[in-house]
């Protein structure tokens, strides 16, 4: 008898009574249609009593067609003459999918059920529980034919003539299964369903069979980086709704108005009290029944004296983080395919105002908007009136607290109001935004601070006290456009966040990230791949001995090591995500949800390493709450876009930090005669005892003195810029020049990965993947995809060199000598002591950089003293729940590899194809990061065909789908387009450094030096206002 049918048995044995009452319960449920349903006078009706759990938690949206039919109460789809027959439904309610057993794979199969209802636990579910709810499985056959090559077929236009995305259904499968992938074939100029009429028609479900609808093509295959197809596009995510607990425990509240000081004092007696309270607010008058507690606010100003009385039936305490340890988590909705929308942890101790039953945010009308109540990991906001009445009717239970008296000072800064018309003019534009930046000037409509007193947002100090506490990380869910009409037509705001006017939620910071294939773990949920069933996968250790590491080093020949440091610099703007932190991992020995150590053999010549057992690796922190009832995802802290986010942070709450007060300026303080970063000076009082840290935007900022010094020239061009605009308009406030330099530097940015830097990576594959930009597109979901951060973006990991050159003013070798890598890592204290940024950035642009297709064993040996680079990000890729290297490969149109000799057009090379073959034994058991690296390189460029072809999509994706872009109509006027496009590297070089007089033309090209003075630069005469 099979181990897993011995092991069922036995719970059911020692099954508990109460558990047997649940599992009586759920499969009478599983009745679709049942004699307890409800109706209304005009025939609408609910068949099922769980319609309204299941609307509660979103499934009127991704799982239409049932609840349509089922739940029209639930859903508010009762209309009037197109009320359905009281029948029996057709269908029966679909079942969780049978769990995934990888010693006996079953064959790819269809399924025609429509998407299955939510569980309704909120553990994960046992194997027990799995086999009750066995669905019936349909299988076909599948007919002999030849061999055919599948590519995807994505895009990012609006053009009925462009392919769309074709939607994945997700497959829990492993070995033997087959994962069939879209085509990236040409598609006839007929009408394409849009992404919403696919989702519409195929219900995608995470616990669904993986399907592939595809169209067949008879256009013969192309080689990747000749093809003219363009590829990729994300598919959109459901929009959420997060319900929150009702059961509350209540203290006193404090109501603020923004920009005042508030002082609360309450003296209500010490007893505690059960009543059931109506309370119906008015912004003029309020009601309450008896025994409630009345909080009084006095806000003053410099003119007049206001008190505002607001009662609230079950008031709430502004406290500190972490007053208590107690949390809940709900349960949430899954984003097709894109990301796994989890619940916000809430400290249930400090909830007290029942939350609203939300809809979607493409359905909620943000004016109506209310903040809900101080929850932890949110900072406290001040609140405003409600303008609608509302009425809740409940039993509370209430513990009245001692006398308290509390004093808080405004956290926000002050905010322009507009008039109505103003505001509406502000829509008017966005609506037609060719010159929106002519008319918001001409017009005086400009706002330069968001209003985010009507939602909750997220910062990384919030992140940082999760993560710590709970080793998993909050979401951000709540947007306020509305609030920010005329803010959001001309700048774009700190997170993110309604840059996509239709899905504000698109690209910005503290999100899930998307994927482009569905995530495999050991138990389907979050265990890494190999940690449950090591077989799996061969240790991360051995590949990087046998495969990636390598003494020898291949040197491109037409670029230089600007290349790589400015690779590293682009890549912490994009993408950030969130570790469990090293101190919780110290022990070699895998820890469920926090660490995965990479195992090291005895014959391992590595003797720190051997004689720790282990290289120690923390995972990615989970978003909280994912993991348990759906996969596992986890957070960007950074924005999609492209906005220098390593410099101003990613939320307004991170950027204060930086900033110089409210002059415009960031902060950048004189060293020894030359400006840094800000940092402890008390620490550095001579070379031999001198200890830095910088602060900056990213906190990776001190992990190489290279991206230290980006970070170093990037502030200085901002402050630059400040200077420059304070000059031309001495009637822009703070505010406005910190607001205009910020947006000109991250067009500089812009401009200069698109037309200098990612050219020279893609090589021949740029056009085919990125193309030129045809202009802003909403339905682009500009959010950053998984595999790109996680494994195809390290390539730059491979481009890592020994030492870097240090040259002087006359480009001779510096008196310090060559930067030996393990000396500048971890030390930023370098960069002040021995030159600062200018012999660095000499020594790039003269010395040619490192071809990425093997890690050099600086990295792999001796990384920041102790670890292996190599290795983590093997081991990083599984903990993502990435698929093999042969489905991405297959998934870029490159055909399908059952044998390692299949792989030859993407490795030439037979004796790696062999050491594949010694070390993996399967083709399929490759990881993404390893096959990828291990391609030749495409025409022209740097990196093989399955890295450009997850990066370069993401590129266009970026590029596409954010409404600021540079070259956007009506971002600048079209003077100051003309002059952002004169921007370049090279011109920010010469602008903010002290000794450096000659550059290269093109900055990542070896060549010959010109001087600073020839290197055009941007008239800012046009940002001047009359």
């Amino acid at each position: 008898m099979k181990p897993w049918i011995i092991g069922n048995l036995l719970l059911i044995t020692w099954i508990s009574p109460q558990l047997s009452e649940a599992i009586i319960t759920i499969n009478e449920d599983e009745t679709p249609v049942t004699t307890r349903f409800h109706c209304i006078k005009n025939g609408c009706c609910d068949h099922h009593e769980w319609c309204r759990f299941w609307a509660s938690v979103g499934e009127c949206k991704s799982n239409a067609e049932w609840m349509l039919d089922n739940c029209q109460l639930a859903c508010n789809s009762c209309r009037p003459g197109a009320v359905k027959p009281v029948t029996a439904a057709t269908t029966r309610v679909p079942l969780r999918a049978f769990s995934r057993r990888t010693t006996t794979p079953r064959p790819f199969f269809f399924s025609t059920s429509p998407r299955s209802r939510p569980t309704t636990t909120t553990r994960r579910p046992t194997t027990f529980a799995q086999l009750r709810t066995r669905p019936t499985v349909q299988f076909r056959t599948r007919p002999t034919q030849a061999p055919r090559t599948l590519r995807p077929a994505f895009t990012t236009s609006s053009n009925p003539s462009s392919v769309r995305l074709v939607m994945l259904r997700r497959n829990r499968g492993r070995g033997g299964i087959s994962h069939r992938v879209p085509s990236l074939l040409r598609v006839p100029n007929k009408h394409i369903p849009s992404i919403d009429e696919l989702t519409e028609k195929f219900h995608l479900n995470s616990g669904t069979t993986a399907q592939a609808f595809t169209r067949r093509v008879t256009t013969p295959f192309t080689r990747f980086f000749f093809t003219t197809t363009t590829p990729f596009t994300t598919t959109t995510p459901f929009p959420t709704t997060t319900t929150t607990p009702r059961t509350t425990t209540s203290t006193t509240t404090t109501t603020t108005v923004p920009t005042t000081t508030t002082t609360t004092t309450t003296t209500p007696p010490p007893t505690t009290t059960t009543s059931t309270t109506t309370t119906t607010t008015t912004p003029t008058t309020t009601t309450t029944t008896p025994r409630t507690t009345t909080s009084t606010t006095t806000t003053t100003t410099t003119s007049s004296t206001t008190t505002f009385t607001t009662t609230t039936p079950t008031p709430t305490t502004t406290t500190e983080f972490f007053t208590t340890t107690e949390f809940t988590t709900t349960s949430g909705v899954v984003d097709s395919l894109t990301t796994t929308p989890v619940p916000q942890i809430i400290s249930s101790t400090t909830t007290s105002e029942e939350t609203d039953e939300r809809s979607t945010f493409n359905n909620e009308d943000p004016r109506l908007r209310t903040r809900p109540s101080t929850r932890a990991f949110f900072r406290p906001q001040p609140t405003t009136q409600r303008t609608t009445p509302r009425t809740t009717t409940r039993t509370t239970t209430r513990t009245t607290p001692r006398t308290t008296t509390t004093t808080r000072a405004p956290t926000t800064q002050p905010f322009r109001r507009l008039s109505n018309a103003q505001t509406q003019r502000c829509r008017q534009i966005l609506k037609d935004p060719l010159v929106a930046a002519e008319e918001m000037i001409r017009e005086r409509l400009i706002v330069t601070s968001e209003d985010n007193n009507n939602r909750r947002s997220i910062d990384l100090d919030q992140v940082i006290r999760s993560n710590l506490a709970n080793a998993c990380v909050p979401r951000m869910d709540e947007h306020d456009c509305e609030s920010n009409l005329c803010y959001n037509a001309y700048f774009r705001t700190m997170d993110g966040t309604c840059n996509n006017l239709d899905n504000p939620l698109r690209g910005a910071s503290y999100r899930p990230y998307t994927r482009l294939l569905p995530t495999v773990y050991d138990n389907e949920l979050s265990e890494p791949v190999g940690s449950l069933f090591p077989e799996l996968r061969p240790s991360p250790r051995e590949i990087t001995r046998q495969l990636t590491s390598s003494h020898a080093s291949v040197e491109a020949d037409d670029y230089n090591a600007m290349v790589m440091q400015f690779g590293q610099f682009l890549s912490h703007d994009m993408a950030k995500t969130t570790l469990v932190p090293s101190s919780k991992c110290n022990v070699c020995q895998n820890i469920t949800s926090r660490c995965m150590a990479v195992p090291v053999n005895g014959d391992d010549p590595n003797l720190g390493f051997k004689r720790n057992t282990c290289v120690r690796v923390s995972r990615s922190s989970a978003i909280c709450g994912s993991g348990r009832t759906k996969p596992r995802q986890q957070l960007n802290e950074n924005t999609g876009y492209i906005d220098v986010s390593p410099i101003y942070g990613s939320s307004v709450h991170d950027s204060l930090k930086f900033r110089d007060g409210r002059s415009g300026f960031l902060k950048l303080p004189t060293f020894r005669g030359f400006e840094a970063l800000p940092f402890d000076q008390s620490k550095c009082k001579s070379r031999q005892s001198c200890t830095v840290i910088f602060t900056a935007g990213d906190s990776r900022v001190n992990l190489f003195v290279g991206l230290s010094a980006w970070h170093t020239i990037f502030t200085k061009e901002h402050n630059r810029l400040v200077t420059q605009f304070k000059r031309l308009n001495p009637h822009w406030d703070g505010e406005r020049l910190y607001q205009e330099a910020r947006k000109l530097v991250g067009a500089q940015m812009q401009a200069i990965v698109y037309r200098e830097w990612l050219p020279k990576v893609l090589g021949a594959a740029f056009a085919t993947v990125v193309g030129d930009y045809k202009g802003y597109d909403p339905n682009v979901d500009s959010t950053i995809a998984n595999e790109f951060t996680s494994a195809a973006f390290r390539f730059g990991h491979g481009m890592i060199q020994e030492f870097y050159q240090r040259l002087d003013p006359n480009f001779s070798n510096s008196t310090f000598g060559p930067l030996v890598f393990q000396k500048g890592t971890l030390h930023s204290d370098v960069l002040l002591n021995e030159g600062g940024p200018d012999p660095l950035l000499r020594g790039m642009f003269s010395q040619h950089v490192k071809r990425p297709q093997r890690v050099t064993t600086t990295v792999t040996e001796n990384m920041f003293g102790s670890t292996d680079l190599s290795s983590i990000n093997i081991q990083r890729g599984r903990d993502h729940g990435h698929p093999s290297y042969t489905k991405y490969r297959e998934l870029c149109g490159m055909g399908v590899a059952s044998d390692f000799d299949e792989l030859a057009r993407e490795i030439l090379n037979s004796g790696t194809r062999e050491k594949l073959r010694k070390v993996y034994g399967n083709v399929d058991k490759i990881d993404l990061w390893v096959g990828a690296l291990l391609e030749d390189p495409v025409v022209r460029g740097l990196v093989g065909p399955t890295v450009a072809c997850v990066i370069g999509p993401q590129f266009k994706r970026t590029r596409d789908g954010d409404r600021f872009y540079y070259e956007s109509p009506g971002v600048f006027t079209r003077q100051q387009l003309s002059e952002v496009r004169k921007s370049s590297l090279s011109r920010i070089i010469c602008d903010n450094t002290q000794t450096i007089t000659m550059v290269p033309r093109e900055a990542f090209r070896i060549g010959h030096l010109t001087p600073c003075n020839q290197i055009p630069s941007m008239d800012l005469s046009k940002w001047k206002e009359f």
